[in-house]
């Protein structure tokens, strides 16, 4: 595997901050790069130690960076920086969720995108959607393929913040004649949302073979009421943690 330059990788990381459409490019050359991070200046301890800051949603997570100048600016007294391949970072750091270029608005990777990045040798482009963009029909799902039913039903380790799953199907209004796209809509916990959210991004992703139509993930706040609409539709989970 060659190993990309700083100078490409600081472009990729650039193109991917202006469009979410070039983050598979620069994740594709991330693994393949030199990165930096920082440890203790003083350590008694035999292995490395690396530093870990929280993130304003409350969780942990270790920062790294695609340049020395990135690291550089953004380290204070007490710390060192160390350089080292990426993959070696995550390999070494299975896990933990990471922040890349954490002052210049990088993303943050969770554990599950880490594996996957690892496994892969890249991240598929993850682009938010809102149930509220857009008159839609949503619809409980008239088929779905085998596979992907068996990984949301249980048949796939899910974290426990996933509290529950529905597998729907959406069409906009007015494009009636289009094809609808599943959704996978599911409860999780409020402070975990967002990772709720790419986790199960990760779990289509990760399905062979792929879906051959557009799947697309929202979720709710477990601990809200449920939203009415599911009611109304008499949309059943495919999954229930049973709590």
């Amino acid at each position: 595997m060659s190993t990309v330059s700083e100078r490409e990788l600081e472009y990729r990381f650039e193109q991917a901050m202006q469009s979410y459409t070039n983050e598979s490019s620069f994740f594709a050359c991330l693994i393949r790069a030199m990165v930096y991070a920082y440890v203790p200046v003083s350590d008694d301890s035999k292995r490395v130690r690396l530093i870990q800051f929280r993130h304003p949603d409350g969780y942990e997570a270790i920062p790294f960076f695609t340049s020395a100048q990135r690291a550089a600016r953004s380290s204070f007294n007490g710390l060192r920086t160390i350089r080292l391949p990426c993959s070696t970072l995550f390999e070494q750091t299975r896990g933990a969720t990471m922040m890349v270029n954490p002052n210049d608005g990088g993303a943050v990777l969770f554990p599950e995108e880490v594996a996957t990045l690892l496994d892969s040798g890249t991240l598929e482009t993850f682009e938010k959607v809102s149930l509220k963009e857009g008159p839609v029909d949503i619809r409980p799902a008239a088929s779905a393929p085998d596979n992907l039913m068996r990984a949301l039903d249980g048949n796939v380790p899910l974290p426990p913040f996933i509290r529950d799953i529905y597998l729907l199907e959406k069409r906009t209004l007015d494009g009636a004649s289009s094809r609808p796209s599943l959704l996978i809509y599911a409860g999780v916990e409020a402070h975990q949302m967002e990772r709720g959210a790419r986790h199960l991004v990760s779990v289509v992703q990760a399905l062979d073979p792929r879906p051959a139509d557009v799947v697309d993930v929202a979720v709710f706040d477990i601990a809200q009421a449920k939203p009415n609409f599911l009611d109304e539709i008499g949309a059943i989970p495919v999954f229930a943690s049973g709590d």
